[in-house]
């Protein structure tokens, strides 16, 4: 039996570890993997899954090459560029699992995009969407931040009316108005307070199952009148009118602090608004500060406290990938024989040769020289072969096939937050000659300086962006590009003064997250065809290829 039992355990074992193999081979390789491998490596993956889109993973290869290698510029810099795109698709992410029901998930993905970064207006914006749903939620859901602080908290200590007896209330009466209040008082177990100068009159009040509150309300707009609580138990009624409501309401001050607001138009609006909505309350801005002190009362701080946390939003920001595309090619064909096309014949004297012979010691030498005798009268009476010279042009043979490709690509990214114009110039300045003048009279000793005046010209890319980002995500770019080449030089009063190209594309475009359009562009293709060869030869049909140079060429751009 022990034998038995100990086998069984050695079975199971075995059974274990090779589920365990199995589901090793299934799972994916763990995340130590990658710290095996080489920054360079690392680095190429990066790029392989940028070039197809995947940012997260483009972004977690960077991030692990630059910390493998921090000292490396390319590593520092791709780390850097693509925080904003893969927090960018965190909060994608997350607004899509928000959208679908799943808070939870949606705030993961949230909390990773700040995390990523910190600076994401619109993360930051989500997550506390996400809290206050949350927060929000009935009894038996999950939230996240206790709201067991009512908000008259951070304004004042005012009296909150406490009722003892939380019976709903119920009358039928046509009585005077104080007795009617009183009535709802001893029902509620509470005082009631009336001003000297207030009269009651008989009202006809029809109340059935209804809170102490709103008993008091109905009572207020029936007999038109308020009331103020003085103490939790007690309440003081007045007629509701200007005057009183001036002389009893309660007034507290409040200092709101502006958490966006980043220039002084953005406190200035929100003044304004403030002035237009609540007119009795009296507030002054503190640009120093980002803050607005505010004077009124509760209700009215409740009210102004609203507003504030409505208007003080972060702007949202949005990038910009620019692609400048310039495509020239040019093909050309050179075929053909070119035969001599050109004959020429000249007279010439007749030619005489000599020859001489030097002893030196014990050896001698023989030369020969040769010599032309110059045109007589004689000799044209007596012209032979040897008195005419002829020079015949050469014959050339084309066999020549040039294709070329030419490609420029820039690739300018910018960031620009709502509503601010950005600008972004990368390039170089060019002097330009714009006149020249003398110090002074020259004299025979000291000559006149001569100053020339220059002006730079800006070459490069310049991008300059106003973006509008609405409530949907689609972006309204009021964009211009300016693109500006040297193009060669040209003499102007003996200066070769540069040549200037220039590309501009100014328009206001819409475009929703992650659309590509393109802005503007010039297709020009050029095309020729030059036949040159022997006349009459070329006008042969098989035999023209042998005196005729045919040229062909395109361009396109």
């Amino acid at each position: 039996m022990m034998d038995l039992a100990l086998s069984r355990v050695i079975r199971t074992a075995y059974a274990v570890i090779g589920l365990a193999c199995s589901l090793a081979m299934l799972l994916p390789p763990p995340v130590w993997a990658n710290h095996t491998k080489s920054a360079k490596a690392l680095y190429k993956e990066g790029k392989a899954a940028e070039a197809k889109d995947d940012y997260l993973a483009a972004y977690d290869a960077y991030a692990q090459a630059f910390k493998k290698d921090p000292n490396n510029l390319y590593y520092k810099t791709s780390y850097q560029r693509l925080r904003f795109t893969a927090a960018a698709v965190h909060t994608h992410q997350g607004e899509k699992l928000r959208d679908q029901g799943d808070m939870s998930g949606a705030l993961t993905e949230f909390m990773r995009a700040l995390e990523i970064d910190p600076s994401n207006e619109l993360a930051q914006q989500d997550i506390k969407a996400v809290k206050d749903k949350l927060a929000a939620a009935p009894v038996g859901e999950t939230s996240l931040t206790p709201q067991n602080i009512t908000p008259m908290n951070d304004v004042s200590s005012p009296a909150e009316l406490k009722a003892i007896s939380n019976e709903p209330i119920t009358i039928h009466a046509f009585e005077d108005s104080k007795v009617i209040y009183q009535t709802v008082g001893k029902i509620a177990g509470i005082n009631v307070l009336f001003d000297p100068d207030y009269t009651g009159k008989r009202v006809q009040v029809d109340l059935q199952n209804v809170s102490l509150m709103d008993a008091l309300h109905i009572v207020g707009v029936i007999t038109n009148t308020f009331w103020r609580p003085v103490t939790n138990n007690t309440v003081f009624v007045a007629q509701n009118t200007r005057a009183k409501r001036t002389e009893l309401d309660a007034q507290a001050v409040q200092t709101f602090y502006l958490s966006n607001a980043s220039q002084t138009n953005d406190l200035n609006d929100i003044q304004t608004a403030l002035r237009n909505v609540i007119t009795n309350g009296k507030l002054y801005a503190v640009p120093s500060q980002n803050a607005i002190v505010m004077r009124a009362t509760p209700d009215e701080l409740l009210l102004a406290r609203k507003l504030i946390d409505d208007l003080d939003k972060p702007r949202p920001e949005v990038v910009v990938d620019g692609a400048v595309l310039e495509v020239n090619r040019t093909h050309e064909r050179n075929l053909g024989i070119i035969l001599p096309a050109q004959f020429t014949a000249s007279l010439q004297g007749s030619t005489s040769s000599t020859s001489s012979t030097s002893t030196t010691g014990t050896t001698g030498t023989t030369g020969t020289s040769t010599s032309t005798n110059n045109l007589t009268l004689n000799t044209l009476g007596n012209l032979n072969s040897t008195n005419v010279a002829v020079t015949i042009g050469t014959a050339t043979a084309n066999l020549l096939l040039t294709d070329s490709d030419t490609r420029v690509l820039q690739n300018p990214r910018i960031r620009a937050t709502d509503g601010q114009k950005a600008d972004l110039k990368v390039g170089s300045k060019i002097p330009i000659a714009t006149g020249s003048f003398q110090t002074g009279a020259a004299t025979s000793t000291v000559s006149s300086l001569v100053n020339t005046q220059f002006q730079y010209q800006d070459v490069g890319v310049e991008i300059e962006i106003t973006p509008v980002i609405h409530y949907n995500h689609d972006v309204t770019l009021k964009l211009k590009l300016a693109i500006t080449q040297q193009n060669g030089f040209l003499p102007l009063s003996g200066i070769m003064e540069p040549i200037f190209s220039q590309r501009t594309v100014d328009q206001t475009i819409r475009l929703k997250e992650g659309e590509a359009s393109i802005m503007g562009g010039l297709l020009q293709q050029n095309l020729s065809n030059t036949f040159a060869g022997t006349p009459g030869l070329a006008q042969i049909p098989l035999l023209k290829y042998l005196g005729e140079l045919s040229a062909h060429g395109s361009a396109r751009s």
